[in-house]
């Protein structure tokens, strides 16, 4: 199965997608050329890189629907695994509509684009840690300036005692020969399992870099408050934090982490005549608000912590590699499989854009 006819681009131009060693030239001049992945592009198009092939659509102007009509297929989905997998012309495609099923179980399990300010292109696997000096003092305000005066600034500065390291993670499948006489589409059910489990496990590392900081010297560790009564915390306890946090640091919190046995504490509260507090919402089948925001549940918190977060500010995503399927062989069972692989960590940008209120001790 080849590219066929001629389809027009985003710019309005009439485009011819490249074949065989033809598409393998042209795949190599756009990675080259991308900046996201410029300095890999070696490596990606040795493992068939669905990276490499979305950057040569990209700089043609098409979309991946687009490419699937230059091949004159109506339906991808009934189109067996054979059929695209086997064909080297058709194989960067094959790895692309992985792509999207491996990306559609991530995206819908794991919510760690939830808790993400911003994500910071590497070049390469490591990247020196910078921070500011003298952030905690008045030069952060906006202040009154005399006539000629210095104007006060905070500096930005190279920390040499940490760097930041990212790792490759990721999962795949592995298709027997019997087994590519499949659909796409069944093979779609598959790997939209595989993807939320990898989507669950990015967004446990992500909050266990809120809990827990990156740097084991605890550098970018997050400040903690009590409750007024050890073990007897209520709704006024979130209320002082939330003003606390924003007469000390700043911060106006817009997310609220906590475990499940927690939250099921924050919904089943009570007045003091032992009505619940929130019986219309648990009426209504709801969790109650947090802060104007429904909480954030997950296992990873423990029990007695809940986690207030400013996510404007509070965790960077470091990334190497963005997320994308490649091929290899498996060494053991020397079956070629699909790998849907990310090469990044999170680290905490503002320490102080995250508190941590510790529901088993009293504020001081």
């Amino acid at each position: 199965m080849k590219f066929t006819g001629k389809i027009k681009n985003s710019r309005g131009e009439i485009i011819e997608l490249k074949n065989g060693s033809e598409l393998t030239s042209a795949m190599r001049d756009s990675a080259k050329k991308d900046g996201r992945i410029a300095g890999q592009a070696e490596d990606l198009l040795s493992k068939n890189s669905s990276a490499t092939f979305r950057s040569y659509l990209a700089s043609q102007g098409v979309t991946l629907k687009d490419a699937i009509r230059a091949l004159g297929i109506q339906d991808i989905g009934s189109q067996q695994v054979r059929a695209l997998y086997e064909n080297n012309n058709t194989k960067p495609l094959f790895n692309a509509v992985l792509e999207d099923g491996f990306r559609e179980g991530y995206l819908a399990a794991g919510r760690a684009d939830q808790l993400i300010a911003k994500t910071i292109t590497m070049d390469q696997m490591s990247y020196q840690y910078y921070n500011l000096e003298n952030k905690d003092n008045d030069d952060l305000d906006l202040s009154f300036v005399g006539q000629g005066a210095p104007i006060p600034v905070v500096t930005i500065k190279l920390d040499t005692d940490h760097t930041i390291f990212v790792y490759k993670r990721g999962g795949g499948i592995e298709i027997t020969d019997e087994a590519k006489s499949m659909n796409i589409d069944m093979l779609a059910l598959h790997l939209r399992k595989r993807g939320m489990q990898m989507g669950r496990t990015d967004e446990k590392l992500a909050i266990q870099r809120l809990l827990n900081g990156y740097f084991k010297d605890g550098t970018d560790a997050a400040p903690t408050l009590g409750v007024k009564t050890a073990n007897d915390w209520s709704l006024t306890d979130i209320w002082y934090a939330q003003q606390y946090a924003a007469q000390k640091y700043g911060f106006s919190y817009n997310r609220v982490l906590m475990n499940l046995k927690t939250a099921e504490q924050w919904a089943t509260q009570k007045e003091a005549n032992g009505n619940l507090l929130f019986l219309n919402e648990l009426k209504r089948g709801e969790l109650p608000n947090v802060i104007n925001n429904v909480p954030f549940v997950t296992e990873e918190m423990p029990d007695n912590r809940i986690m207030l977060v400013d996510t404007n500010l509070a965790l960077a995503e470091y990334q190497y590699k963005g997320f994308s399927v490649e091929n290899d062989r498996n060494v053991k069972t020397q079956i070629e499989g699909s790998y849907a692989t990310v090469t990044s960590d999170y680290i905490p940008f503002d320490p102080n854009a995250r508190l941590i209120i510790t529901l088993d001790q009293a504020r001081s």
